[in-house]
């Protein structure tokens, strides 16, 4: 079996000791050595130290030297008489060695002696001597004395910057090595320790005069920031995915200084000990006591929360003696005073009761030192909301993160082959990001054959892993009765995959009164999800899957169990009218059955306890119910959820009584009429109805009596023709839809329905829309397209105070916008596309105070726009703006400021536009054949530049024959240098978070403008580089191009895509090449003639390349030689490409005559820099490579300059760019900023050229 091939080096050997101790022992070994020796071990951090009291033989023993090899760090404790030892000698060799070959740290420690007196202690030979009476060889010697001499150069400690004296009637001074000695006999190195904090806070009657206890703590201080230092993330977090990004998360809810208690809740298996341990072993060295105390909700259960008590108290006071004073309910005041006084870190993991938590942290909060941090873990949110500072919910693993996670455990860190991976991908959809279940899953099919693969995930569809159900089914057996029941209805109704969704207000309603709290309770247990944007309720598959097997487990024939769910056990039940009152709630979707079934007349009646039936199908579905003719199945009178896709009868159910109906939902049904009744039945509890497409239908039923309904969906009920008048008394009503209700003329029954807040009359045969409708005033959206026969929309539209969308698009006789006498400030949306209205009444326009969209768009009866537009006082949150296909509009006025998006495209007639507002950031003017000229192009400044996720500019001209010279030759090209100006500048100088920048500029032309470099038809662009081409002032690169598209080639392309390689070489050495992870789609399919583009992008950016190439950017910036390697695809119309990104020798593709003739003509590379000098921005130029002229990059002017202003002036604004390597002087535009901002403006004072086409 290959089932896997390996894909890692074996790792590095690991260093067995974090430090080594280097000492003289006749000096230290039972003092000062032995104190930082204990003080190592009791921080876990590994220490070597040599137990022998008697050097034997002259010289280091192999396990000194190989003790020293195997160490991060050596501590050397220069003391009197460590210079007369050969092996302390040997072994300081041996660690300045092994920190020159190994990159060892190496602490030098001076006690009670100074480093100037070891290195100049020149009678250590004769010591040497007189102590062995041996002498020894120069080398050696030598050798000695130099590493005496590096070692005391080092940085290292002197024991007496940490003298103290000390004087207390609690202590005496004495004459042990220590300096120290208790009345009540000798402390302790750890109980010393201790108390340092508080002796150093009573400045009154305490000094000391030995250094011991804080030099060791200094030491091992130093030691454990080195070996922070050393530890790469791989070294914590390895095999633990997406645990970094989740620690991230929670210490971002760190950043008081203050005491924090931190909650961490999620479902079981979900990785909430696995985050907390991290946290632990990240944290735990920055604190003066710490503990993780595990399973508490078991110890709990065991009746064990004294022991886990004692323990916190010991581990973080490490004194045994505490514990004698700590009571059950009342804090301590000796343990409360030593909380105060130091910084702790605590974890309980596992804690399921707040009872649990308080009496093992009986202390507050704030009575924690500060910068105490507490970490709880739970399954139960609800035990943090009255605990905790912060709530975090654990984040389940993503789709990559799964996959590497499976991958480790189930391949022991080996590439899977093709065939476990596609397994693999099963495996971690099935585990839907649960880290338990995906590592249970793993360790189960580790070395295990692809027919045993196949077979486990097969029968994981059926049975769930026990040992995942075990511990997934802790939470659901701490639930009470109601609250099971409520679990299994949500898993086996209200949450089935591929199924409906259910809002939790919607569950509420159709369950009873009680379900509110439960599914409170459910959500802070973690068993269901309630989606916070929209409400949703979802529960994750593994614990839908318990679900399931609950009640499997109630017994072996379905017609006896409380739910069903599984097409094949419904089929049978409904064949054999099996059912019983056991039934509570059958869930059916018909593209899963695999045949026909003949439902039995009598399939529902011994069904008597059936509260929710749903029966989903579609047109296309294979199988389906057969049914007897008749009245159809007789129902439960207790069904309150009644759902049936194509309901095959044309009347209601005779035997189902609507009284305890919560939803009713009768889709594409065959109904001609619901009940009969003259006196409406008792509806109270009905707040849902749909009966969309039951086109058969021609009334609506009695729904007088029903008084809490909130929802009525008749959408394509073409045979309605009116709306029934009681609909007014529908109070509660929000939500009518009467969409593509044909016959429908009369819909005057709504006009008092003041509830109501989204109406869709769309596609009825309306002619007025009543004035009464003034009166719906908490109506939000009102939705009247495609009403073609719609004429009058009355003035008290303006009486809907709440209104933010109304959409009149496809109202083809509409040809007047009503006059808006009242201010109407929600009203944010507004469609006329496809009206036939000329003009907007300017009164209208002045009380729209919100209005940010106006969609005008095929309104081909329109001639202008209100000229006067940007001056009125309401349009500044207009940021989109459609005039598309308006054929008769002939200009463009001056737009409001605020607007981003103007589409003008194929206005036939459009002549001009004045001025492109400063924030516009998307232009599409293709086909506006008549198009002549742009006044002005406006670039805001740069602090107003949008600094969001994505900033995006796209300014289309496509086959704008007709531009000017003006437009075309300047207006277009300074306007784009500004706006990648703009882009590039503010990223860098406003710390933009901008995830994405891209600006696409196309217009007809055959010349690159003159700010680029400008190169023939080719692939790959080889520049020489300036000296000092990358200096603070560089901002990136952008491109252009010439396309000509206007071949006719053997297919219709859609879409062109460019790609760049760009790479740096210097003196020919080649340097790693970068793919620019951008791929500029454009759609080129219509382009009839040369055309400009332009692309910039934030990938090209000078900040992202820096981020990109790494530590590599440094060299990079001295380079003398780029390329740019470009690729190009074309896609066609059926969207396959013609040619993938790669190497070509020319832009071609294949014409119809057979030839292959050039997409791509000339091509351009612009160099962006930002110079600044003295307060006045010049060019930056930049040399042509093999010849050509000197281009400039742009100038920056802060004084103000225009284009129109008089000849004279306007020379000297003007550069003259010298001749480079022969080629003719040409002459360019000025592009200035003024105060950062840029005015680009075209008037025929300036230029004479006549309008020419390209």
């Amino acid at each position: 079996m290959a089932a896997a091939a390996s894909s890692h080096p074996p790792p590095p050997p690991l260093d067995k000791h974090d430090v080594f101790i280097s000492f003289s022992g006749g000096d230290t070994r039972y003092c000062f050595t032995s104190f930082l020796y204990d003080e190592l071990r009791r921080n876990q951090i590994k220490a070597y130290m040599d137990v022998r009291e008697f050097e034997t033989g002259d010289k280091m023993s192999p396990a000194l030297e190989k003790a020293i090899k195997e160490s991060k760090i050596s501590v050397i404790i220069f003391s009197e008489n460590y210079v007369s030892s050969t092996w302390c000698l040997d072994e300081l060799v041996q660690i300045l060695k092994c920190q020159k070959t190994n990159g060892q740290i190496v602490l030098p420690v001076f006690y009670q002696i100074s480093a100037l007196t070891v290195r100049n202690r020149t009678d250590f030979e004769a010591a040497l001597v007189e102590k062995h009476k041996m002498s020894f060889h120069d080398t050696l010697l030598t050798q000695w004395r130099e590493a005496l001499i590096d070692a005391t150069l080092l940085h290292g400690l002197r024991s007496k910057d940490y003298t103290y004296n000390i004087r207390s009637p609690a202590l005496e001074f004495g004459k042990s090595t220590w300096g120290w000695k208790s009345l009540n006999g000798n402390f302790s190195s750890s109980s010393v320790t201790s108390l340092i904090p508080q002796l150093q806070n009573k400045r009154t009657g305490f000094t000391w005069r030995r250094s011991a206890p804080l030099l060791v703590r200094k030491i091992v201080d130093d030691v454990w920031l080195q070996l922070r230092k050393g530890q790469t993330s791989n070294d914590l977090y390895k095999g633990l995915y997406g645990i970094p990004k989740r620690i991230g998360q929670i210490e971002r809810l760190l950043s008081s200084t203050d005491a924090r208690v931190i909650g961490i809740y999620g479902m079981g298996g979900s990785g909430k000990t696995t985050l907390a341990s991290a946290i632990f072993q990240k944290l735990y060295r920055n604190f003066d006591g710490y503990c993780f105390i595990k399973d508490v909700r078991e110890a709990s259960a065991g009746h064990r929360l004294d022991e886990l008590r004692s323990k916190l108290l010991t581990e973080l006071f490490k004194d045994r003696a505490i514990l004698s004073v700590d009571t059950p309910s009342v804090v301590s005041p000796p343990i409360g005073d030593r909380v105060r006084r130091i910084k702790v870190l605590i974890v309980l993991d596992d804690v399921d009761s707040s009872g649990d938590l308080d009496y093992l942290i009986k202390e507050t909060p704030e009575e924690f030192a500060p910068g105490s941090r507490i970490f709880v873990t739970t399954r139960d949110a609800q035990v943090l909301k009255n605990e905790t500072d912060q709530i975090y919910p654990v984040e389940l693993l993503n789709h990559s993160e799964s996959l590497d996670l499976f991958h480790l455990h189930a391949f022991k860190n080996k590439r899977p082959a093709e065939d476990y991976e596609k397994l693999s991908t099963k495996v971690v959809y099935y585990a839907n990001g649960n880290p338990l279940a995906l590592l249970l899953l793993a360790k189960m099919l580790h070395s295990k054959t692809i027919k045993e693969w196949e077979s486990a995930l097969k029968k994981l569809e059926k049975v769930p892993n026990k040992d995942i159900q075990k511990v997934l089914s802790i939470s659901y057996e701490e639930l009470d009765d109601m609250e099971k029941d409520l679990f299994l209805d949500i898993a086996c109704f209200f949450s089935h995959p591929n199924y409906n969704e259910f809002k939790r207000h919607e569950v509420e309603s159709i369950l009873d009164e009680e379900s509110t709290i439960g599914i409170s309770v459910l959500n802070d247990k973690s068993l269901i999800t309630i989606d916070e944007d929209d409400n949703v309720i979802s529960m994750h598959n593994l614990l839908q899957q318990m679900a399931f097997a609950k009640v499997c487990e109630e017994d072996k024939k379905p017609g006896k169990r409380s739910r069903l769910w599984i097409a094949e056990d419904i089929s049978d039940v409904l064949e054999k009218a099996s059912g019983t009152a056991t039934i509570k709630s059958i869930s059916l979707h018909l593209c899963d059955l695999n045949k026909n079934v003949k439902v039995s007349p009598v399939a529902f009646s011994n069904m008597s306890e059936l509260q929710y039936l749903e029966i989903i199908s579609h047109k296309k579905a294979q199988f389906k119910l057969i049914h007897d003719d008749g009245q159809g199945p007789e129902f439960s009178e207790n069904l309150r959820y009644f759902c049936w896709d194509f309901y095959p009868y044309k009347s209601f159910p005779s035997g189902l009584i609507p009284e305890n109906l919560v939803r009713l939902s009768l889709t594409d049904s065959q109904l001609v009429q619901l009940w009969n009744e003259e006196q409406a039945p008792a509806l109270e509890k009905l707040k849902f109805i749909d009966l969309h497409r039951s086109k058969n239908l021609t009334q609506l039923p009695n729904l007088s009596r029903a008084t809490n309904i909130e929802s009525i969906c008749l959408h394509s009920c073409t045979s309605l023709v009116q709306v029934p008048s009681y609909f007014k008394d529908l109070h509660k009503l929000w939500y009518l839809n009467l969409t593509n209700c044909s016959n429908l003329m009369e819909v005057e029954g709504i006009s008092t329905a003041n509830n109501l807040r989204r109406l869709f009359l769309c596609g009825t045969a309306i002619e007025a829309v009543p004035q009464s409708i003034g009166c719906l005033s908490g109506l939000v959206l009102l939705d009247l397209h495609d009403c073609t026969e719609l004429k009058i929309l009355p003035k008290s539209i303006c009486n809907l105070k709440s209104l933010e969308s109304l959409d009149l698009s496809g109202c083809r006789n509409l040809e007047m916008f009503p006059e808006i006498l009242e201010p109407m400030k929600r009203l944010r949306r507004i469609s006329l596309r496809e009206t036939t209205i000329k003009e907007l009444p300017q009164s209208s326009i002045e009380n729209l105070k919100a209005l940010s969209r106006l969609d005008l768009s095929r309104c081909k009866s329109i001639e202008f726009l209100l000229n006067d537009m940007c001056r009125l006082r309401h349009i500044y949150k207009l940021d989109y703006l459609d005039v598309s296909s308006c054929e008769n509009l002939k200009s463009i006025p001056e737009l409001p400021p605020s607007l981003t998006i103007l589409d003008v495209n194929f206005c036939d007639n459009l002549k001009s536009i004045q001025t492109f507002p400063p924030s516009l950031t998307t232009l599409d003017a293709s086909d506006c054949k008549s198009l002549e000229k742009i006044s002005s192009w406006r670039t805001p400044p740069i602090q107003e530049q949008r600094c969001s996720s994505y900033i995006r500019s796209d300014y289309a001209f496509h086959n704008c024959q007709k531009l000017d010279y003006n437009t075309r030759n300047y207006i277009i090209p300074r306007g784009a240098s500004a706006e990648i100006l703009s882009v590039a500048r503010s990223m860098r100088k406003w710390k933009c978070k901008c995830d994405r920048a891209s600006i696409v500029i196309c217009y007809p032309g055959d010349n690159i403008p003159d700010y680029f470099t400008r190169y023939e038809s080719e692939t790959t662009i080889n520049i020489d580089l300036h000296p000092n081409w990358c200096n603070a002032n560089f901002l990136g690169f952008a491109f252009s191009f010439i396309l000509d598209l206007g071949i006719a080639s053997e297919k219709v392309y859609d879409h062109l895509n460019i790609e760049c390689v760009l790479s740096f070489m210097n003196g020919g050495v080649g340097e790693d090449p970068y793919k620019v992870p951008v791929k500029w789609k454009f759609p080129c399919s219509k382009l009839n003639s040369d055309h400009v583009l332009i692309l910039y992008d934030h990938d090209l950016s000078c900040k992202k390349l820096q981020k990109n190439f790494g530590e590599n950017w440094s060299s990079i910036c001295n380079v003398t030689k780029a390329s740019f390697d470009f690729g190009l695809s074309l896609l066609d119309i059926a969207g396959f490409k013609n040619s993938g990104f790669r190497k070509s020798k020319d832009w071609s593709i294949k014409a119809y005559d057979g030839c292959h003739k050039s997409i791509i003509k000339k091509c351009g590379v612009w160099f962006i820099y930002d110079q600044e000098e003295e307060g006045t921005k010049h060019f930056a130029q930049l040399s042509q490579v093999d010849g050509g002229s000197t281009h400039e990059v742009v100038c920056l002017g802060d004084d103000k300059a225009d284009a129109n202003t008089a000849a004279a002036e306007r020379e000297t604004k003007r550069v003259r760019l010298s001749q480079v390597s022969g080629a003719s002087t040409s002459t360019h535009e000025v592009v200035r900023f003024v105060d950062d901002k840029v005015n680009i403006t075209n008037t025929e004072e300036e230029e004479s050229h006549p309008n020419t086409s390209a």
